[in-house]
């Protein structure tokens, strides 16, 4: 078959698909018509149900000088201590947040010096040169066992800061 039989045929097929589904792909115009006021809010028109009530609930939480909701809580985190408080925990979370930095870094070196060991392998290198790569491997384990050491040392502190605001901000 040549082309334009291939485009004949398929604009027909086409067409017998797409006629039988057009009353249903229709709007109709009269759904635009029953909505007077398209995009506006209906909502802000009702009426506001019962008037307003001094005894109502949402009033009994504050004082009555502070119904206007501006509700000052600046107070409670001004003793120094507090405030010493949450400058511990900060700190703690940066040790923490380092640690966690220098073992991704030292796991990528160890990352790095396994891979050339297996390249010296593959390639037939030295003895010396191979036992120089164990013993970077060697030296990169220890360091990544000291810095888990230290993460667990700040994950520790980070969690006794943490604690001790806590209690601090629950005396109050």
């Amino acid at each position: 078959m040549n082309r334009s039989r291939i485009l004949a045929l398929g604009g027909l097929l086409t067409a017998a698909l797409t006629i039988p589904a057009m009353p249903a792909l229709a709007e109709k115009k009269e759904h635009f018509e029953r909505h007077e006021n398209n995009g506006k809010h209906k909502g802000w028109e009702k009426s506001p149900g019962k008037p307003f009530d001094e005894h109502d609930r949402r009033y009994y939480k504050h004082p009555d000088d502070h119904r206007d909701g501006r509700y000052d809580y600046r107070g409670r985190h001004d003793r120094a201590e507090i405030r010493q408080d949450f400058k511990d925990v900060r700190g703690a979370r940066k040790e923490v947040s380092d640690s966690r930095a220098e073992l991704r870094k030292d796991s990528g070196e160890l990352r790095k010096d396994r891979v050339e060991l297996r390249r010296d392998l593959r390639n037939g290198a030295s003895k010396a040169e191979i036992l120089k790569d164990r013993q970077e491997i060697r030296g990169d384990l220890k360091e990544i066992h000291s810095d888990r050491v230290d993460l667990r040392n700040d994950q520790a502190k980070l969690d006794a800061a943490r604690g001790e605001l806590r209690s601090d901000l629950r005396k109050r």
